[in-house]
């Protein structure tokens, strides 16, 4: 949905939306609750309601049974109440046509009963609807409305958020001093004691400033709601006005301050537990984090964002991530066939939320995506719908110059001059469009000509080509063995060296000569094997476990529990024949020991089992360690750097030409971590 929580004064919901512990305490009163009475009703409609925020469908649910209950007990109020709460959970759920069908129910019963506070209530609702369908005209008129009735009964409090929500409609429509008329008028109203709807008022006149470009008065409205806010203990508008702090500091080049009051948000937005708005603050940190350069950081905020947007289905906000994810990623050095799939699922999300705006930078992705892979055929296709949701965007504006105008001089009842503007305003659209026409043209002609010239100079590359590849093939046998280096040195972490020296210190001091002796021969040993084994490009698969063997005893040793290594080899296979790159599964098993065994209160045990299938050696690494659960990280740190070397040795593999794809394939289970491996089974040793 288009709207934004801290932008309107909702009527018909003035308080954090959905809380747990009011959750429990209901569903507690209505499991000891047998009758079939006005009293369930109300439960049903009250949970209802507290759904609402975080599981729409479910409060849908609860509101039908609410309606149908309230039907069976001639209970008309209960019913009108279960349809206002079908409203705000449609609402939710973005089905606006349907919240709106709810609403005119319960406003033709107000209007039958002559309940006028009822009417406006309905009435204001009805509007931000009209708002959220981009109805602008209908949503003032009905603000309108409820606005004077509002006066006519003196009811303040509604009379501010009412105002409020007209200045918002205009705040969208890009007429700044309406908007800013109607928040002061607002603020006239309003009295000390309104500490909510004041937090409110400089909230949305921070919105205004910000738009105009006056940072420092947009910055001491925010102040001014953030402190009204942190008294009323409304944690959801706490953290939402620290958001905008956070991109006020952006605009003013304060990476540092926009990093600690965003930092603040996501921590409370934690606390609440709303997923929606945690992701959004994922997502605005992996801007941030890119702003920075530091891609990295960027990729993990982005990816959490990315999963919790797709576990409650926001199409709309998840599309925009995985556009971020796919830039992070030519950053990283992905490849750009990644790239183009993680655009490609952008395209999806955005086409099933129907957002022009969200298609249209898919689409210019994905057109660039494809010139950069030499697909210009689909790149020429890709940039013309590109284009033609450019031009319905500049249309939809378009559309609300001309309605502001048209508001305007509703407003300001000057027929005449406006009718000037109005005509000036079209001839300029009009020509305006021309020239963006002109550019496409000129633009698709470019490309054509693009293509034309890569025919032609298509044969001269051919003859290339076996120069070529020839260097990309030296190329990357060099970063093949640079990667090996790397990763090989990776093994030799320096608090392992440490912590093993610090043992066998321990056993000296302790008097324990015997095991400091075997723990050093162990340790000697297994450095020996490690700044042997570098120099090779392959060790058998039974030296490779001889290795482990020596670093589990090392490593179980330090721990100070027992871990069994147990080996299944099924098959029968020659471990003695069987080529692998050294130290392969070192890294894994390291995994297994401090992120998962280390963190389990039971003796450790890892299980390596030893396959084969066709061309195909598949090892299967096996541990009963505990892990920790994580919304925003993978298990056991799959991104850390040993998997990542392991992934990146994998991927370069010559595995690839005996027709294996080499692949790591890692899941959390229920009794520990497991993780496969498939290389080319070799069985001549390239030393």
């Amino acid at each position: 949905m288009k709207l934004s929580f801290f932008l309107f004064a909702l009527i018909f919901f003035q308080a954090e939306a959905w809380s747990q512990t009011a959750v429990d305490s209901l569903q507690k009163i209505l499991s000891q609750t047998s009758k079939r009475d006005t009293q369930r009703v109300h439960l049903y409609n009250e949970l209802a309601w507290e759904w609402a925020g975080t599981q729409p469908q479910k409060g849908l649910l609860y509101a039908d049974s609410a309606f149908l209950l309230a039907g069976e007990l001639q209970f008309e109020s209960g019913k009108i109440a279960a349809l206002n709460r079908k409203g705000v959970n449609y609402w939710y759920s973005g089905q606006d046509s349907l919240a709106i069908q709810a609403y005119q129910v319960v406003l033709d019963y107000h209007l039958s009963n002559g309940n006028r506070k009822g009417q406006a209530t309905t009435i204001n609702n009805i509007a931000l609807l009209n708002y959220n369908q981009n109805e602008f005209k209908a949503a003032l008129e009905a603000h309108h409305r409820a606005t004077e009735i509002f006066e006519e009964l003196a009811l303040r409090k509604n009379l501010i958020n009412s105002l409020s929500n007209e200045g918002v409609v205009f705040l969208a429509l890009g007429d700044y001093p309406n908007a800013k008329s109607l928040f002061l008028k607002a603020l006239a109203q309003a009295q000390e004691e309104d500490i909510w709807e004041l937090g409110n008022l400089y909230n949305n006149l921070g919105l205004v400033e910000k738009n105009l470009g006056n940072l420092s008065q947009a910055e001491d409205y925010y102040r001014k709601g953030l402190e009204l806010y942190r008294k009323t203990g409304n944690r959801s508008s706490e953290a939402g006005i620290l958001g905008n702090l956070s991109s006020i500091k952006q605009l003013q080049n304060q990476p540092a301050e926009a990093e600690d009051f965003l930092q603040q948000a996501l921590a409370l937005n934690r606390e609440i537990g709303n997923p929606r708005k945690i992701a959004s603050d994922l997502s605005n940190m992996g801007a941030l984090r890119i702003s920075f350069g530091q891609y990295r950081e960027a990729k993990l905020a982005l990816d959490s964002a990315r999963v919790i947007y797709e576990s409650v289905s926001e199409g709309l906000l998840l599309s925009a991530v995985l556009l971020q994810l796919a830039q992070v990623g030519d950053q990283l050095g992905d490849s750009p066939q990644k790239g183009y799939l993680l655009e490609k699922m952008a395209l999806e999300k955005a086409q099933k939320t129907g957002s022009l705006d969200a298609q249209q930078h898919a689409w210019q992705a994905i057109s660039r995506r494809e010139e950069q892979l030499g697909l210009y055929r689909q790149s020429l296709v890709s940039f013309k719908n590109y284009s033609l949701y450019k031009d319905s965007i500049f249309n939809q504006e378009n559309e609300k110059k001309l309605l502001r105008a048209q508001l305007g001089y509703e407003y300001d009842q000057k027929e005449k001059e406006m009718a000037e503007v109005f005509a000036m305003e079209k001839s300029l659209l009009e020509s305006e469009r021309n020239q963006e026409k002109l550019k496409a043209s000129m633009m698709l002609l470019g490309i054509l000509s693009l293509l034309g010239i890569g025919t032609l100079v298509f044969f001269l590359v051919k003859r290339q080509n076996q120069i070529r590849q020839k260097e990309l093939e030296a190329s990357f046998r060099a970063q093949m063995v640079e990667l090996e280096l790397k990763a090989l040195r990776a093994q030799m972490n320096p608090h392992f060296i440490f912590n093993a020296l610090g043992s066998i210190s321990n056993f000296l001091l302790k008097n324990q000569p015997g095991e400091a002796d075997r723990y050093l021969t162990k340790f000697s040993r297994l450095i020996r094997r490690i700044l042997e084994y570098s120099e090779k490009r392959e060790i058998s698969l039974h030296q490779e476990l001889e290795l482990l063997e020596d670093y589990l005893a090392l490593e179980t040793l330090r721990m100070g529990k027992p871990v069994d290594f147990l080996l299944t080899n099924a098959e029968g296979l020659d471990l003695q024949k069987i080529a692998i790159p050294p130290l392969l599964l070192q890294p894994l098993v390291e995994n297994s020991l401090w992120h998962g065994i280390a963190n389990s209160p039971y003796p450790g045990e890892i299980q390596l089992e030893i396959t084969s299938e066709k061309n195909s050696l598949i090892l299967t690494l096996k541990d009963n360690g505990s892990g920790k659960d994580d919304v925003v990280t993978l298990p056991y740190k799959a991104t850390s750097m040993g998997l990542s070397l392991v992934k990146n040795r994998l991927e370069h593999l010559d595995g690839k030409k005996e027709g294996v794809n080499p692949s790591l394939y890692y899941e959390k289970r229920e009794d520990g971590f497991e993780v496969k491996l498939r290389i080319a089974n070799s069985l001549a040793l390239n030393v």
